[in-house]
């Protein structure tokens, strides 16, 4: 039986796992803190009350208040550009 690891590329070992998720495109900037508003991606609900405040939420505990996203679901969007219009739906089905 073949080892796995002669199919693994040659950069592998040379490249760091976060250096990796980066190159391929994976994951969120880190946010820098200059001004802006958060969007959820699933329903459009806006968090306005900046950087500072969107840092003191547990990543793993916040979820959005209308439709119940993890906080990796927003995105940083300039301040003022969101609409804060949200629309939920009661199904994938439209009932």
């Amino acid at each position: 039986m073949a080892s796995t690891q002669a199919f693994a590329p040659a950069y592998s070992n040379a490249v760091s796992s976060s250096t990796k998720l980066n190159l391929f495109g994976f994951g969120e900037p880190k946010d820098d803190g200059s001004p802006g508003d958060y969007v959820c991606k699933d329903c459009g609900y806006v968090f306005t009350k900046g950087p500072a405040e969107w840092a003191k939420l547990d990543k793993d505990k916040y979820q959005c208040p209308p439709c119940g996203a993890p906080k990796f679901r927003f995105k940083k969007v300039p301040k003022g550009s969101a609409s804060g219009k949200v629309e939920v739906k009661k199904s994938w089905f439209g009932n």
